[in-house]
């Protein structure tokens, strides 16, 4: 009887324990991930249980950055480092993914709707050249003519997105909202930024 109430007190006491280490263990590998060039980054992960977050999943993600810099895959993608979490609170600001210098950033999500995005970025012909045209999708004749354009191709345009996102199955759809770069359509942008800085915060 002894050694099975050991047994058991030992059962209960790793539980707790991988209750309290895991979420911090995951915190601190994603706030190393994006700060890795510079800047600060919280992050706070809840999950019950806290395994869960071993599979990418969880009650809640949220995270915090300034100054960061965020690496942009040519391949685009979607939200699934973010999608197994039921409330999903992200707001970045002044950091860099690939061409786009970020002033603000939001994407926030409640329990199975739409992932809520809003962008405030800036940008260059000459930026978007060097990234490479045809990791832009339908913007690339445009963004070609921009950067040859000079003085037009060094100077800064805006980029405004705020648009709502369904991501499934690793694709990403915009079914509400609008971005623009430079007055124009800017769909194929705000699908990079937010699956740029997915990729950044995801778990594990």
């Amino acid at each position: 009887m002894t050694i099975l109430i050991i047994a058991i007190a030992a059962l209960a006491i790793t539980s707790v324990a991988a209750q309290v280490l895991i979420p911090r263990i995951g915190e601190r590998q994603i706030e190393r991930r994006l700060a890795h060039n510079g800047g600060d980054a919280f992050v706070s992960l809840a999950a019950m249980p806290s395994t869960r977050l071993l599979r990418r999943e969880g009650d809640r993600i949220l995270v915090r950055g300034r100054r960061l810099e965020i690496g942009m895959s040519r391949g685009g993608g979607g939200l699934s480092a973010l999608d197994g979490f039921e409330s999903v609170d992200v707001a970045l600001g002044e950091f860099v993914t690939g061409p786009f210098e970020i002033v603000a950033f939001e994407l926030r999500r409640d329990g199975e709707g739409p992932y809520r995005m809003r962008s405030e970025a800036s940008t260059s012909g000459t930026a978007l050249a060097g990234y490479g045209f045809e990791s832009l999708g339908g913007l690339a004749p445009l963004l070609a003519m921009l950067a040859k354009q000079a003085p037009l191709g060094s100077r800064s345009f805006r980029v405004e997105v705020e648009v709502e996102l369904v991501s499934e199955n690793g694709v990403l759809s915009i079914t509400a909202g609008e971005g623009t770069i430079a007055g124009y359509p800017a769909g194929p942008i705000a699908k990079l930024i937010a699956s740029a800085v997915a990729r950044g915060i995801e778990v594990g």
